[in-house]
């Protein structure tokens, strides 16, 4: 079972909720856990390999991450190796921020939206002048937390304004044709979610997206593993599993909340899927 990292244990009551977290060079690995904030990970030195979700990739500096809550990762370090991390740490939700028009660009959907990640995670790769501006940044907040001057607050949520629309924009930028089609599939994954007790077809997805079919199972097949609906299936399972853990619901309408047309078929997909019957299932809740 993974760690679940709480927002008390950085942020202080009273304060702006958000702050820097350094993890100097080490040759180690951090456990999988999952965080009820919004994690920014900047690599400054060494390399690891990265675990996000059920993808495995290798990273190093100038790769950043976008951590959302509720999403596992960790790393490990390969022996003799090392890594150094940057942490930038908030609550996107708490802070309120007024976005405005930052929604209009593509790369804050993709990075900083709850919803799907993409098969190597929101993620980013760096020039050596853009990491620059990152860890500029990333200091003159530690600054002011650290000196704690009248304004250091308003300072620092400004700062984290410009970080989060550079990324935002930087990824954007660097998105070729195949990014597109990536930032199309995470709307498709956060559509499917919301409508998972509907009746949902291939076609369907593909009036959604505007993509033809080929480049729709090859996209969902590049972020996910697998074609649009088996990605469907496993997003209604999971949530099946969710909610088979509220003893008022039968198991016929838990079948229906997930948009499966009879009880007999939801029990066997899920089977398949977990290993063992809706029924058994509840039982070891």
């Amino acid at each position: 079972m993974s760690e679940v990292v709480r927002a008390h244990e950085f942020f202080e009551q009273g304060h702006i909720p958000m702050c820097v977290f350094r993890i100097p060079y080490m040759e180690d690995h951090r456990l999988l856990h999952s965080h009820d904030f919004y994690e920014i990970m900047v690599v400054v030195a060494g390399q690891a390999t990265h675990y996000f979700e059920d993808v495995v990739s290798s990273i190093s500096m100038g790769d950043i991450y976008v951590i959302p809550p509720g999403h596992e990762h960790s790393y490990q370090t390969a022996k003799g190796t090392g890594l150094e991390l940057v942490n930038v740490l908030f609550d996107l939700e708490k802070l309120d921020l007024k976005m405005r028009d930052l929604p209009d660009i593509p790369g804050f959907h993709a990075l900083f939206t709850l919803g799907a990640p993409s098969h190597s995670g929101p993620h980013l790769k760096l020039r050596a002048k853009d990491l620059a501006f990152v860890n500029g940044v990333v200091e003159r907040i530690e600054v002011e937390q650290e000196g704690v001057e009248p304004g250091w607050e308003f300072y620092c949520e400004t700062r984290l304004r410009d970080l989060i629309l550079f990324l935002s924009r930087r990824y954007s930028h660097v998105a070729s044709q195949a990014g597109q089609s990536l930032m199309k599939v995470r709307h498709l994954a956060n559509f499917l979610e919301q409508h998972l007790g509907d009746a949902i077809t291939f076609e369907t997805l593909q009036e959604e997206s505007g993509m033809a079919a080929t480049t729709l199972r090859e996209a969902f097949n590049a972020a996910f593993g697998c074609p649009p609906m088996a990605y469907l299936q496993q997003l209604r399972i999971r949530k099946a599993t969710l909610l088979l853990a509220d003893p008022t619901k039968s198991i016929t309408e838990v079948s229906g909340a997930v948009g499966f047309d009879t009880p007999g078929y939801f029990a066997r997909v899920f089977k398949k899927e977990i290993g063992e019957t809706p029924r058994n299932f509840r039982r070891h809740l």
